[in-house]
């Protein structure tokens, strides 16, 4: 789609590689890089020469969190630059409360820096000790192969936004414990205004 259409901008998120792939294609648009986690950690941004070039060539440089940014001026001369903004991610806000089944929610990638791992091994613990729980996880990870099983764990795959939020009404508490440094994200944000128990790293 890129090389047969023609595009004005290109949005790209987290992937600060393809931002440098792409640029030496001359495609003649502008390009907008949003990053959602810290800079330092992600390919095509981990480098001093990395960001002054990021700086120099994308239209906008947006970031999900100050401290994002913050960690993207790491060990640059300057703090902030014109084309650079924060947006914070948002949710709608609920104007009432839902009524909750026993139910613990895992919403995310199935790895261990997602804390995939952390989790299954506590809920399962949990399963067996409160027999009228219940758990449902929502997400795969192919490169991962990182199981539990229990009679009362649903591992349902992928959804779409909407079956997650329904969920979100349903259950009592969601986990979101992420092994790394990763910026408060909508996984937290949402579970929390949904009325569930938010448990994070």
């Amino acid at each position: 789609n890129i090389f047969n259409k023609k595009f004005n901008i290109i949005e790209i998120h987290n992937r600060p590689e393809y931002f440098h792939i792409l640029f030496k294609k001359q495609l003649n648009v502008s390009y907008t890089l949003v990053f959602h986690n810290n800079p330092l950690e992600l390919i095509g941004s981990s480098s001093v020469n990395d960001r002054l070039f990021i700086l120099k060539n994308c239209k906008n440089v947006i970031f999900v969190s100050h401290w994002v940014k913050e960690q993207f001026f790491t060990g640059l001369s300057l703090t902030d630059k014109n084309n650079t903004f924060v947006i914070s991610p948002g949710i709608n806000p609920q104007k009432k409360l839902f009524k909750k089944d026993k139910l613990i929610i895992f919403a995310g990638k199935l790895n261990k820096s997602k804390g995939y791992n952390i989790f299954g091994n506590a809920v399962i613990k949990i399963l067996n000790k409160y027999i009228d729980w219940q758990a449902v996880v929502v997400g795969a990870e192919p490169r991962e192969d990182i199981k539990f099983f229990h009679s009362r764990l649903k591992v349902i795959g992928w959804q779409n936004h909407q079956k997650v939020l329904k969920l979100y009404k349903k259950a009592s508490i969601s986990v979101v414990p992420s092994k790394w440094e990763e910026p408060f994200g909508r996984t937290a944000m949402e579970s929390s205004a949904y009325g569930c128990l938010t448990i994070i790293s």
